[in-house]
């Protein structure tokens, strides 16, 4: 798998308190071919990220203080986008793994499971995003047609 460099079509934001996983995540983007990564420390710091642009995927550690300010209401809040979870294997994560936005990797993470997810997660919201615009134009069509 490591020898595939695949472009993928995405915009991420990456928030953790620990620079290693943060230039981790930033070397997985650059092998991705990612449009856009954008890093922050902080839940507030990802909030106004997020206030400021759209991302297809959100990935952030269950270890950051106050990372259930950046997972509340998240769905209504930022419609399409795409969760990744960071846990170590004792956390719980229970609540979050049912909803079918958010995924989980288990630290310590290897490089092959990290691009599997996060390609997951893209091609996951750009199908949606596909399946919505079908749905309006079947409308359209039918509207015409009457």
């Amino acid at each position: 798998m490591i020898g595939q460099v695949i472009s993928c079509r995405g915009r991420i934001l990456v928030v953790d308190q620990d620079e290693w996983v943060r230039e981790f995540m930033s070397q997985v983007s650059k092998f991705l071919g990612l449009e856009e990564l954008k890093l922050a420390t902080t839940a507030e710091e990802a909030l106004t990220a997020l206030q400021e642009s759209a991302f297809d995927l959100l990935i952030t550690d269950l270890a950051l203080a106050e990372h259930h300010r950046l997972l509340e209401n998240f769905p209504q809040r930022f419609p399409g986008m795409r969760v990744l979870l960071m846990a170590e294997p004792q956390r719980r994560t229970s609540h979050w793994v049912y909803r079918s936005e958010v995924d989980v990797v288990v630290k310590p993470f290897r490089l092959d499971d990290v691009v599997k997810k996060i390609r997951e997660a893209i091609h996951q919201k750009h199908r949606q995003q596909v399946e919505v615009e079908f749905r309006r134009l079947k409308q359209e069509v039918f509207r015409i047609l009457r």
